[in-house]
């Protein structure tokens, strides 16, 4: 009898273990999003001409349209060719974080940018400034055509 019990507890405890590890990597590949879901503004403009907006997406509707057609888990790191163009750069911002002493007026808060993504010509290749921190991507084809018509829009 005392041999069933130690086998029981142990088959127990290796399923719950098991379980336990599949639901944090399934939470982690959920999670994958590189902030861009807080997104509040996300401004397109011409890589030559980034001072000039092309498309503003502000509406949140649009915005959550734009970060799950963007299908950032399927990213992936990769040097971009040397030979690729810059095609266009989309600014995201969010709302400012309030401080701690500081009142949390939503009225007051300003956007800030904080990611900075640039895509390139014919090529289904991104990079990602988030911070001090740029990353060179690979996205799926249908990404990349979908960021190639966004700069036309309006």
């Amino acid at each position: 009898m005392k041999k069933v019990y130690i086998v029981f507890v142990v088959a127990l405890s290796t399923a719950l273990f098991l379980f336990g590890c599949s639901s944090k990597e399934k939470e982690i590949k959920e999670d994958v999003s590189l902030g861009f879901d807080q997104a509040k503004k996300v401004e397109v403009s011409s890589a030559n001409h980034p001072e000039v907006v092309a498309n503003t997406i502000d509406k949140k509707q649009d915005i959550n349209t734009f970060i799950n057609k963007l299908k950032v888990d399927k990213w992936n790191a990769a040097d971009i060719p040397d030979d690729a163009k810059k095609e266009n750069v989309y600014k995201m911002y969010q709302e400012e974080t309030v401080k701690l002493g500081e009142s949390s007026n939503k009225s007051e808060k300003g956007l800030q940018q904080v990611a900075k993504v640039t895509t390139y010509k014919g090529i289904p290749y991104v990079s990602v400034e988030i911070k001090k921190l740029n990353l060179s991507l690979k996205v799926p084809n249908d990404v990349s055509e979908y960021l190639a018509s966004q700069s036309s829009e309006k």
